[in-house]
């Protein structure tokens, strides 16, 4: 027989879950940078190393940041969990190629900041319409 704690996850401990699963994540990707860093003696390539492992821990931020949002909720102090978590992934996914159109495309296109300006709006909308429906299922 197993003795596995059945218990659901209380805000504690995901957060202590997200904490031990971010921070090494982080560290490995920090530690793969200096690997690769060392590894091309170009600064083309080692700028493009360091954008690619930056966008990594833009990812392991946004995890953090919705599992934090989740933790609040299981709290009682966030009413809107969902709607947080599509905010928040929403906008670095955004912002992240922004940036990538940046790097492969420059910064003087303003087409491209119009369009990445757009998706961030939709991101929004999209958010806001999830907290309406979040809204809409509390219990009053």
């Amino acid at each position: 027989m197993h003795d596995y704690d059945t218990r659901p996850v209380d805000a504690r401990s995901l957060r202590t879950y997200a904490t031990a699963a971010a921070v090494p994540a982080a560290l490995v990707i920090v530690g793969h940078l200096a690997w690769a860093w060392h590894a091309h003696p170009a600064s083309a390539d080692r700028q493009s190393a360091a954008f690619d492992h930056g966008l990594a821990l833009a990812v392991i931020l946004a995890a953090t940041l919705s599992a934090g949002r989740v933790a609040l909720w299981l709290e009682g102090r966030a009413r809107h969990v969902w709607a947080d978590t599509v905010a928040v992934v929403g906008a670095i996914a955004v912002l992240a190629h922004l940036a990538t159109a940046w790097r492969d495309e420059g910064v003087g296109d303003l087409g491209v900041l119009a369009v990445h300006a757009f998706a961030l709006g939709a991101v929004a909308v999209a958010a806001n319409l999830v907290r309406a429906f979040e809204d809409r299922r509390a219990p009053t």
